[in-house]
C-alpha cells in the first residue's frame, strides 16, 4: 500500500514542477527555479522506488538492498518538501515586496511636491515627477549635468548652504522660500523643507521637499495690492497713504525734517460724467493720475482717495515754496493742455490745498483736515489755483462751520426775522417803498450780518429754503401792511430766480395772501442776471406780466452791457452802494454815479442810489437828477413796530 509519505511526496513533485513551469508568474531567481527542478527529479526518483517496490519489481541488488535504499530516500522528503515551501514562500513575500516598493515609487513620483535628493558632493540622486513638471529638466537632464545645481538655483547664497549640507550628511529646517530657476529661464517660488537630519535614508547625503508656492505668492502679492491701492488708477489708497504718512510724520519728528501733504481735485468733474458717461469720467482719472505721476518723484506717495480726489505726500521738503513749485507744476500739466478721451477732447481745472508738516501740525488726522480746509479756501479763491493752510484761515473756516450748522438749526427754529429800510424820493423827502432785509441773530443775540452768512447759505444749498422763507413773511407782512399802499421790496437770490416754477409759486403766494401783486417789487443783482441772461430775462418777463416789479441791484457791479440792459425788462436801476459811497470825494465814481442816472432814465427807468449816509451825498445826487435813495441818511433798517412808527410820523407818500 502507497504510504502517506509518498502521497505527499509525489504531490510535492508535481508541485515543484508546477511552480517551475510557471516561474515567469512567480518571479522566481534563477537558483530558485533549479531548485525547483532539483525538488521535482529527487521527489519523482523516491515515490518511483517506492511504487516499484510495492508493485514487486525488483532492481540489482536485491528485494533487501531496494526496499532499504526507497526507506532511506524517503527520510530526505520532508527535507525537499521545507525547500520547496521555502522557495514558494520567498517568491511570495518577494512579489509583495516588489508590489510595495512599486506603490512606493509611483506615490513617490505623483507626490504633488518637489522630492530631491543628493550625495555627499552635492550630486541629485533623485528627482521626481512633480520636480519635473515644475523645473522643466527630466531626471535624464539632472542626473548627468554636473553644473545643475547652477542653472536650479540662483541664489548663491543658497546653493553654497545646500552643499554645505550634503557634505554635513543632512540638515533639518521647517521652510525656506527660495526661487528654482526653470529650463525655460523663469523663476518659481519653493518652500523647501529639509528632513534629511531627522529622517535619515541610507545612499542618500542630504535630501527634503519643495512646494511650489508661486501662485499662492502672487495671489497674496494681489490681494495686498488690493488692499493698499485704487482699483481704478492704481495709486495708493487712503489705507497705504495713512500708514505712509504715519512713517513720514515719525521721521521728521525724529530728524527734524519737513514735508507736505496736497490735496487736489477737479473742478466740476461731475460734469464730465454728466455728459460724457461715466467710461470717459474713468479713462480721464486714469489719464489724470498718469500726468500727475510725472510731476512727483518716485519716492514721493501719489494717492487716490476717491471720486476726484487725489492727494500727493512730498516726504522731504527744504522750504514750502518748494511746494508751490510742485503745485504749479501740477497745474501746469493738468490746466495747460486738453485731454483727448476717446476721442473727445476734455480740459479740467483743479484746486490744491497745501499744509506743511511739522510746521502745521504732528497728529494725522489733523493734517487731513488742515489739507481738506486749505482745498476749501482754494475753492473760495476762485478755484483752478492753490492755497497753504494757515491758523487764521483754519480759524475763519470753523467760525464759518459753525455759522452753517446754527443756519440749519435756525431754518428749523424759524429763528429769523426781516427788517424793513425806507426808500425816500428825492423830490418831497416821503417814503416811496420799504426793502425787506433778512436779519439773523446768531450768537447770543448779535446780529449777523447778511453779506457773512448769505455766502456760507449758498455754499450749503440752503438758499432755496431760506429765499422762500423770506418771500413768504414778507408777503405776510406786506398783506399786513396792505392799507399802507406802499411797495414792498423783495430780494431773490440766484438760486431762486433759476427755480424752473418761480412765477407760479409766487403767484399762487399773492393770491394765498390776497395781495396785489403790483405791491410787490422783485429785487434782482446785475451778477445773478448775467450767470445765464436769456433764461433770466425770459423770468423776469413773466414776473412783469404777472404785475410784478423788477429792480437791477448793484448795478454796475456786473458788467453787463448796453445790448443786455436794453432787453432787460425792469423799471428801476439801483446804484451800488460802493459808488455813492465815495461821490464826493472820487471824481471816476462821480462820472459812474452821472452816467448811471442818465442811462436809466434814457432807457425809461427811475434810478435809487444805495448807501447814503451824509448830507453831501444826498445833495450830489440831488444835482445829477436821482430818483430815490436809500440809506441811514434817513433811516437804517427798521423792525415792524419802528416802521410803524416812521410812518406815522408823517414821511408817507
Amino acid at each position: 500500500m502507497i504510504s502517506l509519505l509518498d502521497g505527499i511526496g509525489a504531490i510535492a513533485s508535481l508541485g515543484a514542477v508546477l511552480l517551475a513551469l510557471t516561474s515567469w508568474r512567480q518571479h522566481l531567481t534563477t537558483a530558485e527555479k533549479w531548485l525547483m527542478w532539483a525538488i521535482g527529479c529527487a521527489t519523482a526518483v523516491i515515490n518511483s522506488m517506492s511504487l516499484s517496490s510495492w508493485f514487486g519489481v525488483g532492481i540489482t541488488g536485491g528485494d533487501l538492498v531496494q526496499e532499504g535504499l526507497g526507506d532511506y530516500l524517503q527520510i530526505l522528503q520532508p527535507a525537499l518538501w521545507g525547500m520547496f515551501f521555502y522557495a514558494a514562500v520567498q517568491a511570495a513575500q518577494r512579489k509583495q515586496l516588489e508590489k510595495s516598493r512599486q506603490q512606493m515609487r509611483d506615490l513617490v513620483e505623483n507626490m504633488p511636491v518637489i522630492l530631491h535628493a543628493y550625495d555627499d558632493k552635492g550630486r541629485i540622486l533623485a528627482w521626481n515627477r512633480h520636480a519635473e513638471e515644475v523645473s522643466g529638466y527630466s531626471k535624464e537632464e539632472v542626473f548627468s549635468n554636473s553644473n545643475i545645481l547652477l542653472r536650479l538655483f540662483p541664489d548663491a547664497e543658497y546653493r553654497q548652504q545646500l552643499i554645505e549640507e550634503c557634505h554635513n550628511r543632512g540638515a533639518s529646517y521647517r521652510h525656506r522660500i527660495r526661487p528654482l530657476l526653470c529650463k525655460q529661464r523663469y523663476e518659481r517660488q519653493i518652500a523647501w523643507y529639509n528632513i534629511s537630519e531627522k529622517f535619515p535614508i541610507s545612499g542618500w547625503a542630504n535630501w527634503g521637499i519643495g512646494l511650489d508656492m508661486t501662485d499662492q505668492l502672487v495671489a497674496q502679492k494681489e490681494l495686498e495690492h488690493m488692499a493698499t491701492h485704487d482699483e481704478l488708477t492704481g495709486l495708493a489708497n487712503r489705507a497705504l497713504l495713512r500708514d505712509r504718512l504715519s512713517h513720514s510724520l515719525s521721521d521728521a519728528q525724529r530728524n527734524q525734517r519737513r514735508g507736505a501733504l496736497l490735496l487736489l481735485d477737479l473742478d466740476h468733474f461731475k460734469m464730465v460724467n454728466d455728459s460724457h458717461g461715466h467710461p470717459v469720467g474713468d479713462q480721464l482719472l486714469r489719464e489724470v493720475a498718469e500726468r500727475l505721476r510725472s510731476c512727483v518723484k518716485s519716492t514721493d506717495t501719489l494717492a487716490r482717495l476717491g471720486g476726484d480726489e487725489f492727494v500727493i505726500l512730498l516726504e522731504r521738503i527744504g522750504r514750502p515754496e518748494e511746494v508751490a513749485l510742485i503745485a504749479e507744476r501740477i497745474l501746469a500739466a493738468l490746466v495747460g493742455r486738453p485731454f483727448d478721451v476717446f476721442g473727445n477732447e476734455i480740459r479740467v481745472r483743479t484746486s490744491i490745498g497745501i499744509t506743511i508738516f511739522p510746521d502745521d501740525d504732528l497728529n494725522l488726522d489733523e493734517l487731513m483736515k488742515n489739507v481738506d480746509l486749505a482745498l476749501y479756501a482754494a475753492k473760495q479763491g476762485g478755484r483752478n489755483g492753490y492755497h497753504f493752510y494757515s491758523r487764521a484761515m483754519h480759524n475763519k473756516i470753523r467760525w464759518q462751520h459753525r455759522v452753517a450748522e446754527k443756519l440749519r438749526n435756525a431754518l428749523e427754529s424759524d429763528s429769523f426775522t426781516l427788517q424793513y429800510q425806507p426808500q425816500i424820493c428825492l423830490g418831497d423827502s416821503s417814503v416811496a417803498g420799504l426793502e425787506a432785509l433778512l436779519r439773523w441773530s446768531a450768537f447770543d443775540e448779535v446780529p449777523l450780518s447778511p453779506s457773512a452768512f448769505i455766502p456760507i447759505a449758498e455754499n450749503m444749498g440752503l438758499m432755496p429754503s431760506l429765499g422762500k422763507w423770506v418771500v413768504k413773511e414778507a408777503s405776510r407782512q406786506a398783506a399786513a401792511w396792505k392799507n399802507l399802499r406802499l411797495p414792498i421790496a423783495i430780494n431773490l437770490s440766484t438760486i431762486q430766480l433759476y427755480q424752473p416754477n418761480l412765477v407760479e409759486s409766487l403767484h399762487e403766494l399773492m393770491q394765498e395772501h390776497n395781495i396785489d401783486p403790483q405791491t410787490i417789487e422783485f429785487e434782482i443783482t446785475e451778477s445773478a442776471v448775467m450767470r445765464n441772461i436769456d433764461s433770466a430775462i425770459n423770468t423776469m418777463r413773466r414776473l412783469r406780466e404777472k404785475g410784478f416789479s423788477i429792480s437791477l441791484d448793484d448795478f454796475g457791479t456786473g458788467y453787463s452791457s448796453l445790448s443786455y440792459l436794453k432787453r432787460f425788462p425792469v423799471g428801476k436801476l439801483k446804484i451800488d452802494q460802493s459808488f455813492v459811497k465815495c461821490i464826493e470825494t472820487d471824481p471816476v465814481d462821480a462820472a459812474i454815479v452821472r452816467s448811471v442816472i442818465n442811462l436809466g432814465h434814457s432807457l425809461n427807468m427811475k434810478v435809487l442810489a444805495e448807501g447814503v449816509e451824509t448830507q453831501g451825498q444826498l445833495e450830489r445826487l440831488g444835482n445829477e437828477g436821482c430818483d430815490y435813495i436809500q440809506g441811514f441818511y434817513y433811516a437804517p433798517p427798521l423792525t415792524v413796530e419802528s416802521v410803524e412808527a416812521y410812518l406815522q410820523s408823517g414821511h408817507v407818500h
